[in-house]
């Protein structure tokens, strides 16, 4: 054999290499960037317990009717609210993620189909976090700071990855949970968002339940009566 055959398979051979070592060198970046992408934080279930704030935060969906009912009661009464909006929701609803807006209520992103996302794969969760975002910056603008997981009070490894993974920093769950989508009584959603209250509560309630319209006017007073101010969740996470 050839000294020049010889040196072109000597050749062919480092080529081969470096295309070896290339694709691994490759490989290892994006498991490196994998491994570093952004993750969300421990999970946000209350505010500062040394504040005497409370946020009612409702699950934006259903009836047109009932939430503009709520609203109307939040304008009326001065209080500040704070709306986690379905992305399929705002999508059907051009207008409603700008009257939130402009009823000087904060708004945050809830998924874009309320789905169980403990049941989801990495890239479903991702996906529904990242469609609910552009739902929202269609809506009003902005993907703002909030992201609450659907179908579940507790977020999980997958669910701050995918929340993290389109820039949010948290996952905003809530400690006094209304009950208010079973439909009970406005009375007895009262006394549920009234049994665990402390300083600092966030409390989870739902658009499109119509008790829920009889029940706020009562719950707000009630909290006046506990010299507890309701407050956005921006507001109550101030520093």
């Amino acid at each position: 054999m050839s000294h020049d055959h010889d040196s072109l398979i000597s050749r062919r051979r480092l080529l081969m290499l470096g295309a070896s070592s290339a694709l691994v060198g490759i490989s290892e970046l994006f498991l490196s960037s994998s491994a570093n992408a952004a993750t969300a934080g421990a999970d946000i279930s209350h505010g500062p317990r040394n504040r005497a704030e409370v946020a009612l935060t409702f699950h934006g969906d259903g009836d047109l009717t009932i939430a503009r009912k709520i609203l109307a009661i939040a304008k009326k009464t001065s209080t500040p609210i704070t709306v986690m909006a379905v992305g399929t929701w705002l999508n059907a609803n051009p207008t409603i993620g700008k009257e939130i807006v402009d009823g000087g209520h904060d708004i945050g992103n809830h998924t874009m189909h309320h789905k169980t996302m403990t049941l989801l794969s990495l890239k479903q969760a991702t996906s529904e976090v990242a469609l609910g975002k552009t739902a929202l910056i269609k809506a009003v603008g902005s993907a703002g700071e909030l992201f609450r997981p659907s179908g579940t009070l507790k977020s999980n490894a997958t669910i701050r990855k995918a929340a993290g993974a389109s820039g949010y920093a948290h996952c905003l769950t809530y400690d006094v949970d209304s009950l208010d989508y079973t439909d009970p009584s406005a009375a007895t959603v009262v006394s549920n968002s009234l049994k665990l209250l402390q300083n600092g509560s966030i409390i989870g309630m739902h658009f499109g339940h119509p008790h829920t319209v009889t029940a706020l006017p009562l719950l707000i007073e009630a909290l006046k009566a506990r010299n507890l101010t309701p407050v956005t969740v921006t507001q109550l996470l101030r520093p």
